[in-house]
């Protein structure tokens, strides 16, 4: 059976990697919006990678999903779920053709993955009233690939009926190249 090469790519790239990356921290967005997380609700992280996001909504008392396409990050997720003593189920998972039941989540995370595919099924999962948290790149150079990088402004249209609760575009450093990046943060509520 041959592997979807994103699959291929992603375990490569964990199981030489995940160890080293387990030990960052949730993305800062979701720290800090964090009390907005409703207390046992049910939060589906896509493209979770080695979960530090799943991991953190976790401890703080969620019901908690994690999808990605690397078998290999799921597996770190798991191991370094029970160390800390929670329980976050996970599924692999191809994000470029998504199917999710309808109004069966009450949190989506979505952080450093484009898939525009994706849109439509984050608005069916998620329930009336329920967030988006979303951050990704922003397309900035000659040479960027346009695919997996977001257009200035392109986050904040795509859900713009949604309730916008937060919406930034800024320049982040990054913790290993220390290079700037632009990056697009959105947290949405359902109407």
């Amino acid at each position: 059976m041959t592997k979807h090469p994103d699959a291929v790519k992603w375990n490569g790239r964990y199981q030489s990697d995940g160890k080293y990356q387990q030990q960052g921290h949730p993305s800062q967005l979701l720290q800090d919006f964090a009390h907005w997380l409703p207390l046992g609700g049910v939060v589906l992280d896509a493209a979770a990678g080695v979960g530090l996001n799943a991991l953190f909504a976790a401890q703080q008392g969620m019901n908690v999903i994690a999808l990605d396409i690397s078998e290999v990050g799921l597996r770190l997720l798991r191991q370094k779920a029970k160390e800390l003593g929670v329980v976050v189920e996970t599924a692999v998972f191809d994000l470029t053709t998504p199917y999710f039941p309808p109004n069966c989540v009450d949190v989506l995370l979505n952080f450093r993955f484009l898939e525009r595919a994706a849109f439509p099924a984050y608005r069916q999962a998620l329930r009336p009233g329920g967030l988006l948290f979303f951050e990704t790149f922003v397309h900035q150079e000659a040479g960027d690939t346009p695919a997996y990088l977001l257009q200035p402004g392109e986050l904040h249209q795509a859900f713009a009926d949604f309730e916008i609760v937060h919406s930034l575009e800024t320049a982040v450093r990054g913790p290993r190249s220390g290079k700037f990046r632009d990056i697009a943060q959105l947290i949405a509520r359902k109407v």
